[in-house]
């Protein structure tokens, strides 16, 4: 059962994501619980669960803020992930049922009408490509740091969002993974997957 405070959480942190929310700028429960019609209760229960995700910094002499986006974090990210999705994709590859393995493909045809024009499409079909894996994976522990981590990432993303290209995401990668997987190549999997986090790492730096 979703509760107020599972909404305004899912809510508030997809503004932080999306930088609908700008890094740096003041929290206000009043404004948000206006803007979200949610309660003060659900909305401070939502802010503590962002503050322990670093998506929001605390000063008690100055406020709630909505945490900046350090250059210098990105090495950091990208040395986390390209082990953690790696490893995730090798035991994807290795427990994948047959419903998620068809939700792969749905969403890899999907990608044969996707406007280029679309980025912001682009990002979720990514982000619904790196969850599918996690699900895959069977690891509850793996799962969720995966999604803090890749949480991270799209906030980048989106920062740079008005210089990046479709081929800055690499779509490809994806193909390539999902045929590794429905051939039983593990390792092919995650040597894939791991190209693709250094290719993100790589294009980000350009970019920013």
């Amino acid at each position: 059962m979703t509760t107020e405070a599972d909404k305004a959480y899912r809510l508030i942190k997809d503004r932080i994501i999306t930088i609908a929310m700008r890094p740096g700028s003041v929290i206000r429960e009043t404004e948000l619980m206006n803007e979200l019609d949610i309660g003060r209760t659900p909305i401070r229960e939502a802010l503590k669960r962002l503050q322990a995700e670093n998506l929001i910094i605390v000063n008690p002499r100055q406020g709630m803020f909505v945490a900046d986006i350090p250059i210098t974090d990105l090495i950091g990210i990208y040395e986390v992930r390209v082990e953690l999705e790696s490893l995730c994709v090798y035991l994807a590859s290795k427990r994948m049922t047959p419903e998620l393995l068809a939700e792969m493909q749905e969403l890899a045809k999907s990608y044969e009408s996707w406007d280029r024009t679309d980025l912001k499409g682009l990002l979720e079909k990514d982000r619904r490509f790196h969850m599918l894996l996690a699900c895959a994976a069977e690891n509850r522990f793996l799962a969720s740091e995966i999604e803090h981590y890749y949480n991270l990432s799209l906030r980048i993303w989106h920062l740079a969002l008005s210089n990046v290209s479709p081929e800055d995401v690499d779509i490809e990668a994806h193909l390539d993974i999902l045929h590794a997987i429905e051939n039983r190549d593990h390792e092919r999997a995650r040597q894939r997957m791991r190209e693709h986090i250094q290719h993100f790492h790589a294009s980000i730096k350009e970019i920013l």
